[in-house]
């Protein structure tokens, strides 16, 4: 290849722009390499996976968490495979009673959620007396889920355009939903528009997203693919000023990891400030100077347990815990991953050399394993650990490996002490 052709082709890429504030100011943080879709589970031990590059930056101008040229949400969002109807979601009927308690979101309340899944949350809206209701989703799976129990639902990736024209044909909502979305989708103009196109004047908005803050205070590096974007409180907080959303409720709950819950008025003059944007870089830089040594603190300590004869498993086939093992590149390591949905066993992780068997969790017993990661949420640890109380008491050991759990491996220590939830 020529020269003057790799010249053309730099020249023609474009320049990657914050995906909250279109600023071209982008600090590069960790490049975890190129790595498989961490969902889409592999049929057969062997066959080529194609690949992308995950990439973490920093916003210096609005402070937003972000990666840059991954994979295509055209292809994330085909089918999606993981549905919302599989997760233990006990907070559920907390944000309805939250909704039910606002001015005017009486039954007859027009309530709008994009990337609805398979229609969940408005099934249990239905359930609490909210008829009048619409889901977004693009894909086919979860779509054709939702449709089949009667949730209205259309299939297509929210944008202004497709905002105007459920306007046309809906009118108004009283409140626009987002739940676990938000950080999947790069247009965050584009969302922040569409809420000024939906959303009635004085109606609600209801995002909930992972909390970044819990990743930073407790060295989570269990990142996904599929999340482009890393919230905090602050840059939700800047997300809603941008949609001309002003905050009236705020909580964190304790949900794949930890998880923010806001809940704003469209008053068109929410108060902007990017105060926080110093301190929270110092956060991110101090995240990414420390992967290499947690990187190899986890690798040496599973290194450790095999020289020893141990034999380890991983509970849980979650998009965390795969995009976990293959960035720090320990995924040789762990002999078999354990998972109770029927759905994802007998099949293979993705990424790993030799790709692992994924296997019902009687595998703890039938393969003699000694260690056990635990890789499910928080909130599920102790199910889990009652359920294999046997085990335990035959000498099988149980640790964590996402946070904030209090079960984490001893290479999550910080200064001499493991992180707890703040």
């Amino acid at each position: 290849m020529s020269l003057s052709i790799l010249i053309d082709q730099s020249i023609c890429k474009p320049t990657p722009s914050c995906n909250l504030c279109g600023g071209f100011d982008l600090l590069d943080l960790i490049d975890f390499g190129s790595h498989p879709v961490a969902k889409h589970y592999l049929a057969e031990q062997s066959g080529d996976q194609p690949t992308w590059p995950v990439k973490l930056f920093f916003c210096e101008s609005c402070g937003l968490t972000q990666l840059v040229d991954s994979c295509p949400p055209e292809i994330l969002y085909d089918n999606y495979v993981t549905l919302s109807s599989w997760k233990f979601q006990p907070h559920v009927q907390r944000e309805i009673d939250l909704i039910k308690s606002l001015e005017g979101m009486g039954p007859d309340a027009k309530i709008i959620e994009i990337g609805s899944n398979d229609g969940m949350f408005l099934h249990q809206l239905s359930l609490n007396g909210y008829e009048n209701t619409l889901g977004v989703e693009p894909a086919k799976d979860a779509y054709g889920l939702a449709v089949a129990q009667g949730v209205n639902t259309l299939q297509d990736f929210l944008s202004p355009e497709l905002s105007r024209t459920i306007k046309a044909q809906y009118g108004l909502f009283d409140l626009f939903v987002s739940r676990q979305n938000l950080e999947h989708i790069s247009d965050l103009r584009g969302v922040a528009e569409s809420i000024g196109i939906l959303v009635k004047p004085n109606g609600f908005v209801l995002i909930e997203v992972p909390n970044f803050a819990c990743n930073l205070r407790s060295r989570d590096y269990g990142l996904w693919e599929e999340h482009v974007n890393y919230f905090t409180v602050d840059t939700l907080r800047h997300f809603l000023s941008l949609a001309g959303v002003e905050l009236v409720h705020e909580e964190t709950i304790l949900f794949s990891g930890e998880s923010i819950c806001f809940i704003g008025r469209k008053s068109g003059k929410p108060h902007r400030s990017l105060d926080y944007v110093a301190a929270l870089r110092r956060l991110n830089v101090e995240y990414s100077e420390h992967w290499p040594d947690f990187r190899r603190s986890l690798g040496e300590f599973l290194s450790a347990q095999k020289r020893a004869g141990r034999k380890i498993a991983v509970y849980g086939a979650g998009s965390r815990v795969f995009c976990l093992l293959n960035f720090a590149g320990v995924a040789a390591s762990i002999d078999v991953i354990v998972d109770d949905q029927q759905e994802k066993q007998n099949k293979f992780m993705p990424g790993s050399r030799v790709p692992i068997p994924i296997l019902p969790s009687d595998a703890l017993y039938s393969q003699g394993i000694d260690i056990c990661l635990l890789a499910v949420n928080t909130e599920n640890e102790d199910k889990v650990v009652g359920k294999h109380a046997e085990w335990v008491r035959n000498g099988g050991t149980f640790w964590s490996v996402l946070p904030p759990s209090e079960r984490l491996l001893p290479v999550w220590q910080i200064n001499g002490e493991s992180p707890s939830r703040g």
